[in-house]
């Protein structure tokens, strides 16, 4: 393994995850690193068990539990983690495109 190394995502082109979310992905070190993009009013369909440690570049995020417990609400600047095994699924609140950073559990 080498001492360093670049994660070139602007040669990455978007995909389509849903129609309202888009993401950049490139798998490193064992993990999936990704630039995440909601539209407005975007919310995830399904819900998601991997774990997720993250950045908000710009915009809101909620993130809802199916186990009951409180949503997860974050705005640009702030940093987060969803844990491995708990059922969760974002949502963009806001009138803007929401910009996330994320770094997924190992594949």
């Amino acid at each position: 393994m080498s001492a360093g190394g670049r994660l070139d995502f602007d040669s990455v082109r978007w995909a389509d995850d849903q129609p309202d979310i888009h993401s950049r992905a490139i798998p490193a070190l064992g993990q999936r690193w990704a630039i995440v993009a909601y539209e407005p009013g975007a919310a995830r369909e399904e819900w998601c068990t991997d774990g997720h440690r993250g950045y908000v570049v710009e915009g809101q995020i909620v993130y809802e539990f199916d186990d009951g417990s409180e949503p997860l609400s974050l705005a640009g600047g702030q940093g987060f983690y969803l844990a491995a095994g708990t059922r969760h699924r974002g949502s963009n609140p806001g009138g803007s495109t929401t910009r996330l950073f994320l770094i997924d559990d190992p594949l």
